[in-house]
């Protein structure tokens, strides 16, 4: 996944503009081969359906973001990928119901590839990141589990609760936020 922060975006999507509206005026050349050469956004990368099936059953979650899916599926792709979303699709259906440090016992006597494929699944619904520490890639904030898990009751994820510096001044207190306090 490439690292793209606000400005190096706004400076390549105006480049491409400007290549697009070159193009346009100079009838072509080679302003119109690099328009055409340049790479589609979305992910060329067909994600199986299974692999949606599967993350449902990791996460305990109906209302996964394809995006997010179609990202996670995109950096763990590679020629073996598929096979082990199978093996480990198949060991979760053996053994329904093992949850928590159950299951983690159950992958620790798994291939460690597979117990891998776990941790990278959780980590990439739950945390939105994905990859090695010292190389670890963000794919995903706003729409990972844990904040679609705790929307309800919280924030929104970045979203200040005041105005700019609003936490430089005390709290007001009132009697409604005291808890009240009994002596027996």
């Amino acid at each position: 996944m490439i690292n793209l922060s606000r400005r190096r975006m706004v400076i390549g999507t105006a480049s491409v503009l400007a290549a697009g509206i070159s193009s346009q005026m100079l009838g072509g050349g080679v302003f119109a081969t690099l328009a055409h050469a340049a790479p589609p956004l979305a992910s060329a990368i067909t994600m199986p359906d299974s692999f949606m099936t599967l993350s449902k059953q990791l996460t305990a979650t109906d209302n996964l973001e394809p995006h997010l899916g179609q990202a996670l599926y995109s950096w763990l792709h590679d020629k073996q990928l598929d096979t082990r979303l199978d093996a480990l699709s198949a060991l979760l259906s053996a053994h329904d119901g093992v949850v928590g440090d159950n299951l983690h016992q159950l992958l620790t006597q798994q291939p460690a590839e597979l117990a891998q494929l776990y941790q990278q699944l959780v980590s990439g619904w739950y945390l939105g990141v994905v990859g090695q520490p010292g190389s670890q890639k963000c794919i995903g904030f706003e729409n990972i589990v844990s904040y679609q898990l705790l929307k309800n009751n919280l924030l929104p994820p970045s979203y200040a609760p005041g105005e700019p510096n609003f936490w430089v001044n005390k709290p007001a207190t009132t009697q409604q936020n005291l808890p009240e306090v009994t002596h027996g």
